[in-house]
């Protein structure tokens, strides 16, 4: 299991905000320290979670975690950070985190369930042999929380958190970070926040800017996995959109593959080009109408649809609204 190289910046300022030498700390831990800049670069998970159990052994500070929780920035996730900070509301930028978690690591599971009135956000891991499974449950959960607060300010607390760890000896440290209930001995770790927070409208969103990062991750998801047939595919589809010439003969031509061949991988995987395309038409779609400055007439042709009643069927299919109606409430 891999992770996001410059992920590691945040345990490098944290190191010596906690008055460790970080190289030192590196050094023991197997890292070389400069990967931390390198933004093709993946290391172990293992690793990872051996430096972070070394500074927690070094530090001797029941509230460790949550020092090192305050010095996650977006730019150490690399440009998922930035469509973070970009997206409309919590609940869509955890559906990209869900959709897209292999551009930061292959170890992490994220599961996003809406109950109707709380937004619950599971979080797991393939990597059982952990130095401090508690540790890392613990740093997951508060990173979450961190990453909220980044978008919607110190303020941010959410209505539950969920822990599987027994309750800690010393739990004030944990009450004083979350600022809300805590559950130990839970079967899952969870975030849980109110629906009206998960989807109230975020005051640094750039449905734009937006648009442009998500196709960076789709490229560097692309590169990342030569493989990944789907993601290929869905970065072609980003593409040809707005010219009109998203059909699978074009994006079979891009990749170099027969229509037969593409259709046969993609059912591999577990999809088809018809639903690939809706599904990247919907995501496109939803962001699109929150721009004001785009006509829908606009949205329609880059999206790939002849004429704007194709457009609104379509959209009033995914969302039970018209582009019309959800640009009013947007």
């Amino acid at each position: 299991m891999a992770v996001f190289a410059p992920y590691l910046n945040f345990m490098w300022e944290s190191a010596k905000d906690i008055g460790l030498d970080p190289e030192e700390l590196f050094s023991e831990a197997g890292i070389d320290p400069t990967l931390r800049f390198d933004t093709n670069a993946r290391i172990s998970d293992v690793k990872l979670d051996t430096l972070v159990w070394l500074a927690s052994k070094k530090c001797k500070d029941e509230a460790f975690v949550f020092h090192i929780s305050e010095n996650m920035h977006p730019s150490y996730l690399g440009v998922m950070g930035y469509a973070w900070l970009s997206s409309a509301s919590l609940r869509e930028g955890f559906d990209r985190l869900a959709r897209y978690q292999r551009l930061l690591t292959d170890d992490a599971i994220i599961e996003l369930i809406d109950h109707g009135d709380s937004f619950h956000v599971v979080l797991d891991w393939h990597t059982k042999e952990l130095h401090d499974a508690e540790l890392r449950e613990t740093l997951r959960l508060a990173n979450a929380v961190k990453i909220c607060r980044m978008n919607c300010g110190d303020s941010f607390k959410p209505t539950r958190v969920e822990f599987k760890q027994a309750i800690p000896q010393q739990p004030a440290a944990y009450y004083a970070y979350f600022r809300c209930e805590l559950v130990f001995d839970a079967p899952s770790s969870v975030m849980v926040l109110d629906t009206s927070v998960a989807d109230e409208h975020l005051p640094g969103s750039n449905p734009q800017l937006e648009v442009l990062l998500e196709q960076q991750i789709l490229d560097y998801l692309a590169k990342l996995d030569k493989n990944d047939i789907v993601g290929l595919a869905k970065s072609q589809i980003f593409d040809l959109l707005p010219s009109g010439q998203a059909s699978i003969e074009d994006v079979a031509g891009k990749l170099h593959l027969s229509v037969r061949t593409l259709r046969r991988k993609l059912k591999d995987a577990g999809t088809s080009f018809k639903d690939l395309l809706a599904e990247t038409r919907r995501e496109l779609g939803q962001r699109y109408i929150q721009d004001s400055s785009l006509s829908l007439t606009e949205v329609a042709f880059m999206l790939g649809f002849s004429d704007s009643s194709s457009f609104s069927r379509a959209y009033k299919g995914w969302t039970g609204k018209s582009p019309s109606e959800s640009r009013a409430q947007a």
